[in-house]
């Protein structure tokens, strides 16, 4: 998975760079620009968020079985290179009862991330998997988003409790409204918040 997970980053960053250095491209800010980083959700949200982050330029490594801990290893990797802002989806996939190696996970990439780029994480709705659930994960973004200002939180958790026919049947994804309103909500954290 880091392989393949190294190798569509780099793709995505040099996308990135393309786009900034191409002849005749539209001169933006530095501060717009986006690393979209997640899991199958944010496959899912990444059509809807492009629409919404228009005059921003995305580049998207998303992967089906993403876990916090492998995004971690691509943020500290690629600390040098990373864009102004960070949208990651990660922990859906992660063993709720080590909240610990999670912790350290958010740590890291906002670490990684440093001061000057914000980070945007949409809290985790999931049911609970393996005896355990994922309000331990919730609960340390909370705490990390009071030690990290940097560190902005999308309220995902309620909104699908305000809107519970989103869900499919797994309960962790959801129906195009839902991903419409995910992509709408990440945008307003990074249009606003994050700038």
């Amino acid at each position: 998975m880091q392989i393949a997970a190294a190798t569509l980053f780099a793709a995505a960053l040099a996308a990135l760079t393309s786009f900034a250095s191409a002849p005749g491209a539209a001169v933006t800010s530095p501060d717009r620009s986006v690393l979209d980083l997640g899991d199958s959700l944010s496959i899912g949200t990444g059509p809807y968020l492009r629409a919404r982050l228009r005059g921003y330029r995305i580049a998207r490594l998303h992967d089906v079985g993403l876990h916090a801990y492998d995004a971690a290893a691509i943020v500290a990797r690629e600390r040098a290179s990373l864009p102004a802002v960070l949208v990651v989806s990660a922990g859906t996939n992660d063993d709720p009862r080590i909240v610990s190696t999670f912790v350290r996970a958010i740590s890291g990439i906002v670490g990684a991330a440093g001061r000057r780029r914000c980070v945007v994480w949409p809290t985790i709705v999931r049911p609970p998997a393996v005896g355990a659930t994922y309000d331990g994960f919730n609960r340390a973004l909370v705490r990390a988003a009071t030690r990290y200002p940097n560190l902005v939180l999308v309220d995902w958790v309620g909104m699908v409790r305000r809107h519970r026919r989103w869900l499919s049947g797994d309960g962790v994804h959801v129906s195009v409204a839902g991903y419409r309103a995910r992509a709408t909500a990440i945008a307003a954290a990074v249009r606003t918040p994050c700038e």
